[in-house]
């Protein structure tokens, strides 16, 4: 479900967003909470017991729709809320014929969790792009991190990604590709 107001439950999905992601893949709090303050973020969140257990954060830029954090409070994973909240997305994406984009972490032996990861959204119809991409930092002091690229549907070439990829630079990490 898409939250028309996301600032009402900024500190639950702040606490599932601290747990989920390491630092070096998240903003401060106080930069999270102006980025879901954003126009152009969409904050979508599912419920369990009364709770946010789950929550999704998504840009609506101009070229695309890219999808920055999936999350899921680790006492509900494994009950289909992240999915759920993807399907959405991706009916949205089709509705406005946008092209779905998010990062991922390279997949590596060493992170089981990345082998996982991989295949959650391969199954949901997502296509691995393993060309070269850094995500610029999310905190100052912070390096960049080294991440995939991946689409919905199609693959995507370097080149082919090379406009998304300035709207995303500009508009989530407010710097330009010539930065990094």
């Amino acid at each position: 479900m898409l939250l028309k107001n996301p600032e009402q439950n900024f500190e639950e999905i702040y606490a599932i967003y601290e747990a989920s992601f390491p630092e070096v893949e998240r903003r401060t709090k106080e930069g999270q909470r102006a980025a879901m303050n954003h126009p152009r973020m969409k904050v979508r969140a599912a419920r369990k017991d009364g709770r946010i257990a789950a929550f999704l954060t998504g840009w609506e830029l101009e070229n695309c729709i890219y999808l920055e954090h999936l999350a899921t409070d680790p006492a509900c994973r494994g009950g289909g809320l992240g999915k759920g909240l993807i399907l959405e997305s991706i009916q949205e994406a089709k509705e406005k014929q946008l092209p779905l984009i998010l990062e991922i972490e390279p997949v590596t032996e060493e992170k089981p969790d990345t082998v996982r990861r991989a295949a959650f959204y391969e199954r949901l119809g997502f296509v691995i792009n393993r060309f070269p991409y850094e995500q610029p930092p999310l905190r100052a002091g912070a390096s960049g991190c080294p991440l995939w690229i991946v689409t919905y549907g199609k693959p995507m070439g370097e080149e082919e990604f090379l406009p998304y990829k300035r709207q995303i630079f500009h508009y989530v990490y407010g710097c330009s590709m010539q930065q990094f």
